[in-house]
């Protein structure tokens, strides 16, 4: 049975849901190392860099199941521009996609909030990331680069190229993204992704929380938009990616192909 193809409003729901549930686990998670001090008041475990890591890890792995394959589970702008980069996605979709990314990360934020009320803003700050003391914007912006390239390629290897083993793509690309904070977290935070950050920032904002929107334009939007973007051009280079009028179909995807020739445009 030939599999149908997703229409605009799904796909664009599916990004939203998937960047909600990275958004909602992961920076939940790191508001809830910031709350465990305070008085008992949320009687966790204590949570550490590994906790964060694993949770943001663990919250991609789900996103790519359930919505890889309507969406393609970018729920990163980063990862949507280097997609339109490479020629595997159009660039007339890119906005509607970062759209709903940013939707997704904003009501992933509102959900926390919701749960652990202002104490998750005031202390946590939302899972919002931020430069260490000791780190500069030059540092953070190398940082979130080196870190979002990392990302990209695991996800171009396991999900864009076709060549790559069948049913790998959701836990290689949780796992890179959990592998590259336990690195970049006590630096940056390791947000890697625009939308990510902006989320919960934003909503920081309507409880009198503090953002520094410089901060956020040069590591947390800039830097993830160059790693993205080298990776994709890296990975094409020495892994002569074969265009895909030129790439052989897996066994396990259906026959009928999409009006953007990716699946979903996706990577997974």
């Amino acid at each position: 049975m030939l599999a149908r193809t997703p229409t605009m409003a799904e796909r664009l729901v599916a990004e939203a849901l998937g960047t909600f549930i990275l958004v909602f686990v992961g920076c939940g998670a790191v508001s809830l190392t910031a709350l465990i001090p305070f008085n008992g008041r949320f009687p966790v475990g204590e949570a550490n860099l590994l906790l964060s890591a694993l949770a943001f890890g663990f919250a991609l792995f789900i996103a790519v199941l359930v919505v890889g394959r309507v969406s393609g589970a970018h729920v990163n702008p980063a990862v949507t521009l280097g997609l339109a980069v490479m020629g595997r996605f159009p660039w007339n979709e890119v906005a509607y996609y970062i759209g709903a990314q940013v939707a997704g990360a904003i009501a992933g934020a509102l959900g926390i909030a919701a749960i652990y009320g202002k104490f998750a803003s005031t202390f946590g700050h939302l899972g919002a990331p931020s430069l260490s003391i000791g780190t500069s914007a030059l540092q953070g912006i190398v940082a979130e680069a080196i870190g979002t390239a990392i990302l990209m390629l695991a996800i171009i290897a396991t999900a864009v190229d076709r060549r790559a083993p069948a049913g790998w793509a959701a836990l290689g690309i949780g796992f890179a993204l959990g592998a590259a904070i336990m690195v970049l977290g006590p630096a940056t935070g390791g947000s890697l992704n625009p939308a990510r950050a902006f989320g919960p920032d934003l909503v920081n904002a309507f409880f009198g929380t503090p953002t520094n929107w410089g901060v956020y334009i040069i590591c947390y939007l800039i830097g993830p938009i160059i790693g993205a973007g080298c990776a994709a051009y890296l990975y094409s280079y020495f892994a002569h990616l074969p265009r895909p009028a030129q790439e052989p179909q897996r066994a396990d995807e259906p026959t009928e192909t999409t009006e953007t020739g990716e699946g979903a445009g996706a990577p997974a």
